[in-house]
């Protein structure tokens, strides 16, 4: 029903004043005067960023992607078809049966809007990949986020946090869906991008092939991950976790954007407060210096 509803959505949208509709051999991004500019620049790099996904996935896909770009948030909600604002984590929806992305121009506090349509991009032909079979969550939107240009040590921080305080998510909870809450949320996210990196640093790019390849074929997404990893994914998950521990996790808060720039501040202020000493001490010394001088008896006044 709300896929239905979202398409009826963008079928009105499409008659909007002013939408207007920019081509390249497999995209189509229609967009209003707003949105025309990040219209431009995604059409110069779509059909790279398209073979540079289709290529990791070993796969061709020749279908025309419609990319509808809302200028606000207002827009947004109405082309996902809700009536009050959408999640500020979320700034675009791939629907693969459809063809379609819909997607915001603004970005957000980790993703660019080009980084948003290459995430979207993997999600569409990840289901090409896969024969739109199911997977857990956890693998769509790791695999999304490791196609998209996304700043990996933000996300590893937020392990290395959850490291420390002993608060993973238990991976089992992110097949079906994703916390809603912030920052739950966020570590999903996480929790999903790292372990995707995680399995491609032990088993390289042809391990990930290899499993949509299973998958494709018609096997079970555990039983193909199984034979391709060599254990089930909670197994490999445990293996992961224990790279994080406790005092990896004390690192990452110390080497933090802010605790750093504290640090560099008191390293300031203690070499400020230093120099400012040592001036002060060596105006007292010239004091001393003049006052023993006016004091000393001049030697021609001696009979």
């Amino acid at each position: 029903m709300a896929r239905l509803l979202l398409l009826v959505m963008g079928i009105l949208y499409l008659g909007l004043p002013g939408a207007e509709a920019l081509e390249t051999p497999h995209f189509r991004f229609v967009h209003d005067d707003k949105s025309a500019g990040m219209a431009e620049q995604l059409a110069k790099v779509a059909e790279d960023k398209r073979r540079y996904v289709l290529n990791l996935l070993g796969i061709a896909d020749e279908r025309v992607v419609e990319v509808r770009i809302a200028a606000t948030d207002s827009e947004l909600s109405e082309m996902v078809g809700v009536d009050g604002p959408v999640k500020e984590w979320i700034a675009g929806l791939a629907m693969s049966d459809r063809n379609l992305i819909v997607m915001s121009n603004r970005g957000t506090e980790l993703f660019s809007a080009g980084d948003i349509f290459v995430h979207e991009l993997g999600h569409l032909y990840l289901d090409t990949a896969i024969g739109h079979r199911r997977v857990p969550r956890w693998f769509h939107e790791g695999f999304a986020m490791l196609v998209a240009s996304e700043d990996v040590a933000r996300r590893f921080k937020t392990l290395l946090d959850a490291a420390a305080t002993g608060s993973f998510l238990d991976l089992a909870a992110l097949c079906d869906s994703f916390p809603t809450d912030v920052p739950a949320v966020h570590l999903a996210y996480a929790e999903s991008m790292v372990f995707l990196r995680f399995l491609q640093r032990r088993h390289g790019v042809e391990g990930l092939k290899q499993l949509i390849g299973q998958i494709r074929n018609g096997l079970p997404f555990d039983l193909a991950f199984a034979e391709v990893y060599g254990g089930p994914p909670e197994s490999l998950w445990r293996s992961f976790e224990r790279t994080l521990n406790p005092w990896a996790g004390l690192v990452g808060i110390l080497t933090s954007t802010a605790v750093i720039w504290v640090l560099i501040t008191l390293l300031f202020i203690w070499v400020y407060g230093r120099k400012r000493r040592r001036a002060e001490l060596r105006r007292k010394a010239w004091a001393v210096e003049e006052e023993l001088a006016r004091s000393t008896p001049d030697d021609t006044d001696v009979n």
